[in-house]
């Protein structure tokens, strides 16, 4: 039961509500509390002076709100009164007109006083009137609602008909709700219907799907109980060999993969089956993990060179987990680069050696520093008395032609020879036994030099032939 203390309660709350601007809400509160007023038996001065207060500022609220409402409401009624004057040519866009402006008025009932009795019958008979040149436009509305009934019908037929075709072998029920989600689709195209002709649509549009939901059911419980079985059957898994139980459990998501959905169950079933194979993914990791510490103890080595390549290989094949990780392509990119760079390095240092052959020749460098391959080559032109300059040419000559560079034009001659007998070969798919290659020419070049007749010739053929060996190697 209300007492005066707990009504002064509720009329300081109003109060708060008015200073924060919640007047409707303030005024409806206030008419509860004078309506429970009333039930008091003695009302003190104090709760009828705070009472007498919180009115006369409603009253005020009403006021301010009324005059800047009534403007606005003045304004919305001459806009009716000009589409009732000036009607719009297009029916629709007279409708859209009509409906703006009665929102309008709605907003402002809802936030202000509500208008006048007079503004009321006022507005509401000028838009009585402007619907007039809208029948035209009902009518029209009201054939397509027709039109769209009689569509409807005929999707509940179609539906019908699929029940019939169907129901001896029912669809996966995966089809069956896809083709449910389409005619709904489709269903929703053709609306608004009249209001009497709703009802009896949508009966009948739930009635023809009723077979339907039941055979997902059916198939929904019956994926449940195979998924079910499917989660007992990895719980079992357990093989020693950890990627056994792996391919085990792969075997058992295809069958999975090949069930249809088990309805809102399904993606609880399927965390619960994922995680029981944790284990085993957690088992693989842990493998993975001791590769790639393996892989980047091997990636040190290479980059310090505390390891050959060969043996860092070796140690690679012992990698199976960790064949898809970064760590394991970084390194065999990383020995992919040092095997390009040591045969760079390897190329350089044996055009160097080739071209300090006639440096060993002529005695300006060591014959410890030869070659192997023309270490007895070169011993045995030291005992030459004289060089047979024809030969050095044609080593020089037929070198510059497999280089492909330009020879001396004095050479022409015996170019044209040289090139003449390599077609020759070619076609009668011969090889001489001593000019068909870098080494047995260079080797040819050493037999035919001779120290004792040395001259600014032996520099100038074998300057020719070291641009020769740079390109060739």
């Amino acid at each position: 039961m209300e007492t005066n203390q707990n009504l002064l309660k509720k009329l300081e709350t109003i109060d708060r509500l008015f200073c924060e601007g919640s007047i409707k809400e303030g005024q409806k509160k206030i008419r509860n509390i004078i309506k429970d007023s009333k039930s008091l038996n003695n009302i003190s001065h104090k709760l009828r002076h705070k009472i007498n207060y919180i009115q006369s500022k409603s009253r005020y609220y009403d006021e301010i709100s009324s005059f800047a409402a009534n403007p606005k409401r003045d304004i919305l009624i001459k806009k009716i009164n000009h589409l009732v004057n000036k009607p719009k040519k297009d029916p629709r866009k007279q409708a859209h007109a009509i409906n703006d402006i009665q929102r309008q008025w709605q907003l402002l009932d809802l936030s202000s006083k509500p208008a006048t009795k007079s503004q009321w019958l006022n507005f509401n008979s000028l838009t009585n009137t402007a619907w007039g040149p809208c029948k035209e436009y009902f009518n029209e509305i009201k054939e397509i609602k027709i039109k769209n009934a009689l569509e409807r019908k005929i999707i509940i037929k179609e539906i019908k008909d699929y029940v019939k075709r169907n129901e001896k072998n029912w669809p996966k029920s995966n089809d069956l709700v896809n083709y449910l989600q389409n005619m709904f689709i489709k269903w929703q195209k053709f609306a608004p219907v009249l209001e009497s002709d709703l009802p009896k649509l949508k009966q009948s549009f739930y009635e023809s799907k009723i077979s339907i939901y039941e055979e997902i059911k059916k198939q929904d419980a019956f994926n449940e109980e195979q998924k079910i079985n499917l989660i007992n059957k990895v719980k079992e898994i357990n093989y020693d060999d950890n990627e056994k139980s792996i391919n085990e459990f792969n075997k058992l998501k295809d069958e999975w993969n090949k069930l249809g959905k088990a309805g809102k169950k399904d993606k609880n079933l399927w965390n619960i089956f994922n995680k029981n194979a944790d284990k085993f993914y957690a088992e693989r990791k842990k493998l993975i993990e001791n590769e790639v510490e393996l892989l980047r103890k091997l990636s040190m080595n290479l980059e310090k060179d505390e390891m050959s390549i060969s043996e860092i290989k070796n140690q690679l094949n012992d990698i199976h987990k960790a064949k898809n990780t970064i760590e394991y392509k970084q390194i065999n990119k990383d020995i992919s680069k040092k095997i390009k760079l040591i045969n760079i390095n390897n190329r350089i240092m044996k055009i160097k050696s080739y071209q300090n052959i006639f440096n060993i020749l002529i005695k300006k460098i060591d014959l410890k520093d030869a070659p192997y391959k023309f270490l007895s080559s070169i011993e045995k032109s030291f005992l030459n008395n004289k060089s047979n300059f024809n030969e050095l040419l044609y080593s020089c000559i037929k070198l510059e032609i497999l280089a492909g560079l330009e020879s001396n034009k004095s050479d022409e001659s015996i170019r044209n020879n040289i090139q003449l007998e390599i077609l020759s070969n070619k076609f009668k798919k011969l090889h001489s036994n001593n000019n068909d290659n870098l080494e047995l020419l260079l080797i040819n070049f050493i037999n035919n030099f001779s120290l004792v007749d040395l001259n600014r010739k032996h520099h100038a053929i074998w300057k020719r032939i070291a641009k020769c060996i740079e390109i060739l190697i």
